[in-house]
């Protein structure tokens, strides 16, 4: 290769040579690298450097004299970006993201154009002379169990059985889970991994947290036999939150808002679909279709006197409950 080649090329070159060389009995000497390459050692030596800053997994081996992409850790490269594993996440999600906002059939159709228009309106708050802003988000949670989402993106993708440490927030200690992973989730600044827990006291469809597993999980080999039936476009279809109970059931609730809460609700409906059974200038009263949980409850009981469950009775004494509970924490002396 010519030295006068561009920077891009020598590492797209570099990671290519790299990527075949794969294995444990694998190894590139610098030497022949440099020769192949057609530049000096030194220059070598800055390339590499530069694509480690930016996430290439080199590592030397003694027993080879040689070097070599460690085992199991990805990089990929884009045009002339060096992107680690880490960054093919993110912008995995940050499509996925930017599909469900766009809310395109059409996979992905209009985002090169959504794109831009982020790109030029973040100009506008980067450049120095508009040192303001004027649109603000949520801060984001400093969330530990993110350093997982790779782990367990690849896991799914492979089919590969994994076991983790997971600490409930009521253990004491932790419990070893083996697991088939089939999907994750964002739900309320959290991500969540869900499929088939092989937990002798569980044996069903479930999720997990990723910030209560609380060391590295590993594989434990492969699974061959996920139901069809079971996926994520419909786990939740008839559940509010995340919690999906063994046992729950279909029910048809019927729930009667305040005038103003009911407004609230046809804006931003927290479930979808329902059904308008009753609207006037007093009250909203809608039905929905949806299994019980326990994050539908907190979520009822959060509207305080707005809300009313009309049916089923099981649920609007499970309320009542919870009301009454929290009526007794006032009671006690502070």
């Amino acid at each position: 290769m010519p030295k006068d080649k561009k920077p891009s090329e020598r590492y797209r070159r570099i990671h290519e040579l790299f990527s075949r060389a794969r294995g444990r009995e694998a190894g590139i000497k610098l030497q022949d690298l440099a020769d192949k390459l057609g530049i000096s050692l030194r220059q070598l030596s800055d390339d590499m450097n530069y694509m480690r800053e930016n996430g290439a997994p080199f590592e030397y081996v003694p027993a080879l004299r040689a070097w070599r992409y460690e085992e199991g850790r990805d990089f990929t490269m884009i045009e002339d970006q060096l992107l680690s594993d880490e960054d093919v996440l993110n912008i995995r999600i940050a499509i996925e993201t930017f599909n469900k906002i766009n809310n395109n059939d059409k996979a992905f159709g209009d985002l090169p154009v959504i794109f831009r228009k982020i790109y030029r309106a973040s100009r506008k708050w980067t450049e120095p002379e508009s040192p303001h802003k004027f649109i603000y988000f949520d801060p984001l949670p400093a969330y530990a169990g993110g350093k997982y989402l790779s782990f367990f993106l690849k896991a799914i993708e492979k089919s590969h059985r994994v076991s983790f440490q997971y600490l409930a927030f009521h253990a004491q200690a932790p419990k070893t889970v083996l697991f088939d992973p089939w999907f994750l989730r964002h739900y309320d600044r959290r991500w969540y991994v869900g499929g088939f827990s092989h937990d002798p006291a569980e044996q069903f469809v479930r999720t997990f947290p990723l910030d209560r597993i609380v060391e590295q999980p590993v594989k434990s080999g492969y699974y061959h036999d996920k139901p069809p039936q079971n996926n994520a476009e419909t786990y939740w279809k008839h559940i509010y939150g995340i919690t999906v109970p063994k046992y729950g059931k279909l029910e048809s609730v019927l729930m009667e808002f305040t005038a103003i809460q009911g407004k609230y609700f046809l804006s931003t409906p927290f479930f979808e679909p329902y059904s308008i059974m009753e609207q006037t200038s007093d009250k909203l009263i809608i039905q929905l279709q949806i299994i019980p949980n326990i994050d539908l409850l907190r979520k009822l009981a959060s509207l305080g006197p707005d809300v009313r469950i009309l049916a089923p009775a099981s649920l609007a004494l499970e309320l009542q409950e919870l009301h009454k509970q929290a009526l007794e924490r006032y009671t006690e002396p502070i």
